[in-house]
């Protein structure tokens, strides 16, 4: 169900899912307002939102100064990927599991 006809839809991966719900309340609330941010404009300068090297279609944004949500995004959705503290989520196992999330939707 759209959201309206010029927002995208967010998904998000069970990994997401994990990630968050193990997240202070605090960083949930923010979180969740910035993920609707992103459906409205994702380039929205106040997002701070940065493509991540090494990928072309992941991108990151800050949620709450040492969180970060990994995304990716087409025309229709946007897909919340991962979630976390700044050194856990930018790891080489963590952009192994979001590449690896990424081809099985392709």
């Amino acid at each position: 169900m759209p959201i309206s006809s010029n927002k995208r839809q967010i998904q998000r991966t069970n990994r997401f899912g994990r990630d968050i719900r193990r997240l202070p309340q605090s960083v949930q609330k923010e979180a969740f307002q910035i993920a609707n941010q992103l459906a409205a404009d994702i380039f929205d300068s106040t997002l701070n939102v940065k493509q991540m090297t090494g990928f072309r279609v992941i991108y990151r944004v800050v949620v709450v100064r040492n969180y970060r949500m990994i995304f990716s995004f087409d025309n229709e959705n946007i897909y919340l990927l991962r979630i976390g503290h700044r050194r856990e989520i930018i790891t080489e196992r963590s952009k192994n599991c979001v590449v690896r999330k990424r081809e099985a939707k392709a």
